[in-house]
């Protein structure tokens, strides 16, 4: 089966039966989807503090994820009205079915990924992947793009095109296992999860992936609404944008108070209190912005394309 094929199960038909039966429909509700990753941090402190709903002036009814993708099932398939995720999910889906079917609400997070390696498969650098076992979370995600883009500027395919290197998808919890057991060499990863190798396994962040990056800048995590919804509530997403952005703003400004509500919230989210020295680590490489980074957007969307994993989309089909 294709890479392609497998995206379209991923943002088809499957979405429907994993979503079905939640599909609020009051006016005064706004049904938001974020994920469990440094990322979302402004997002996630916005809600669990009660500033994004206040700022609203609607109820908010929040659900998590685990993967972009995801996310933006949920936006298709009407289980959530707003949605955050990373800009690969985004521009394949508004790319799938068409101009206007998401409208960009604002940015949220640059940077917070990175490439990470088992310290016993001894790979100092892309010279070394030659016959490895990597790892993403989902095939589509923000860093399975960052991945197999990397791979091919660097002359490898990945096995299931008939290349020397195998690119797996596996949850960030599998990942850390089969590092652990020496059964994955390497997985490219969002924050916190990254640092959590290096802390807990010992790997080694191979590549930051802002260094790839003019400015060091490309988004991770943008808002988008349905665009049926955008054009409904006009005002509702300025005052969504102009609240997610209070948010980017106090994370830049208080890093140590929002930093905290994260990670009480991820705690509750993810039955498992991460150390906060292990947070306060991972923080260092993520940077909050309100800008989406339209630039960098259409080179992953121009990544995508030529990866055969997304038709061609650009930018202005979120924003015109």
């Amino acid at each position: 089966m294709s890479v392609v094929s497998r995206r379209d199960l991923l943002v088809g038909a499957g979405a429907a039966a994993l979503l079905a039966g939640c599909r609020t429909r009051s006016k005064d509700v706004l049904r938001l989807g974020f994920m469990t990753n440094l990322t979302h941090a402004p997002i996630m402190a916005g809600i669990a503090s009660g500033r994004i709903e206040k700022a609203l002036g609607v109820a908010v009814e929040a659900r998590s994820f685990r993967a972009g993708p995801r996310v933006l099932e949920a936006l298709m398939g009407d289980a959530i009205d707003v949605g955050a995720a990373g800009p690969s999910a985004i521009v394949y889906t508004n790319a799938r079915h068409g101009a206007g079917t998401l409208r960009l609400v604002t940015g949220c997070c640059s940077g917070g990924a990175s490439f990470v390696v088992a310290a016993a498969s001894r790979i100092a650098g892309w010279e070394d992947l030659r016959g490895k076992t990597l790892a993403t979370t989902q095939i589509g995600t923000t860093q399975d793009i960052s991945l197999r883009k990397y791979l091919h500027q660097h002359g490898y395919a990945p096995g299931e095109r008939g290349g020397d290197v195998a690119v797996t998808a596996l949850d960030a919890a599998t990942i850390l296992t089969e590092m652990r057991r020496g059964a994955l060499d390497g997985a490219w990863l969002a924050e916190p999860w990254a640092t959590r190798l290096v802390r807990d396994v010992g790997a080694v962040r191979l590549v930051d992936e802002r260094s790839l990056w003019p400015d060091r800048l490309f988004p991770t995590a943008l808002v988008v609404a349905r665009g049926a919804y955008g054009r409904e509530h006009p005002e509702r997403m300025a005052r969504l944008a102009e609240a997610v952005g209070e948010e980017v703003d106090r994370a830049q400004r208080l890093p140590d108070e929002t930093r905290a509500l994260v990670g009480d919230e991820l705690t509750r989210l993810l039955g498992k209190r991460l150390p906060d020295a292990l947070l306060a680590e991972a923080w260092r490489y993520v940077d909050f912005t309100r800008d989406p980074l339209l630039r960098a957007l259409d080179v992953i969307a121009d990544d995508a394309a030529t990866l055969g994993l997304a038709p061609p989309s650009s930018h202005a089909t979120l924003t015109g």
